[in-house]
C-alpha cells in the first residue's frame, strides 16, 4: 500500500510523531449503511479527540505500513487495503487528518473513485441501439 500525503499533512504528522492511525467507523443513516475512515496522529482512546466515534472505542488490531517518512497504523477489517491511502490536513483553528480511500472518504468496492465516476459521466445513456 503506497501512502500518499500532502505537504501540510506530511508536516503535520511529522510534528506528531510520525505516526498516524486509520480505523473504519461504520455508520448507519436513513437511506443505508456506509463505512467511514477515522484518521488521527495518536491511537484510539489516546484522548477525548480520538475517542469520539464507537468504533474508536472497539478493540482493534493494527498493521504496520511505512512510506514517505510515515508510520502507518491500519485496521481495515475484512476489506483488501487499498493500493493507495491518502492523506490530507483540514481545519483551519482545530487541525485534523483526513485519509481517502480510492478518492473518497467512503470505504467500499461499490464507492467509484474520481477517475471512474468521470469515464461513467462520459458514457452515453439509455440502452444499446442496434
Amino acid at each position: 500500500m503506497k501512502i500518499v500525503a500532502t505537504p501540510k499533512a506530511a508536516g503535520h504528522i511529522a510534528d506528531h510523531g510520525g505516526n498516524v492511525w486509520v480505523w473504519l467507523d461504520p455508520r448507519r443513516g436513513p437511506v443505508g449503511s456506509y463505512v467511514w475512515l477515522e484518521a488521527h496522529c495518536e491511537p484510539p482512546r489516546a484522548s477525548k479527540r480520538s475517542s469520539f466515534t464507537r468504533s474508536s472505542r472497539r478493540p482493534h488490531r493494527f498493521k504496520v505500513a511505512e512510506d514517505a517518512g510515515i508510520t502507518l497504523h491500519h485496521d481495515f477489517g475484512r476489506l483488501a487495503p487499498p493500493e493507495e491511502l491518502h492523506l490530507d490536513l483540514k481545519g483551519l483553528k482545530n487541525k485534523r487528518i483526513e485519509a481517502y480511500w480510492n478518492g473518497s472518504i467512503f470505504v467500499g468496492e461499490d464507492v467509484p473513485g474520481p477517475v471512474q465516476k468521470e469515464w461513467e459521466a462520459r458514457q452515453p445513456r439509455g440502452g444499446r441501439k442496434g
